[in-house]
């Protein structure tokens, strides 16, 4: 993910990129613990020890809008 998410808005791809759940963690500003257990339909399971979401995602929550579609 760049660093410069302040200066432009996502692409549509960057949107549907899979973020690990340590990025989406600075995004949101909530645990890895809070977003499996507040948004598990939107956590990806990346391997057998490692989760993601996608970005869209991500910054809905971070926004208050509940991770719509």
């Amino acid at each position: 993910m760049s660093q410069d998410l302040g200066e432009k808005l996502p692409s549509w791809l960057e949107l549907e990129s899979v973020q690990k759940l340590s990025v989406v963690e600075k995004i949101t500003s909530l645990s890895a613990d809070s977003l499996r257990r507040r948004f598990p339909k939107y956590v990806i399971k990346l391997s057998p020890r490692r989760d993601g979401m996608k970005l869209k995602h991500a910054l809905a929550i971070a926004n208050g809008i509940g991770a719509a579609s």
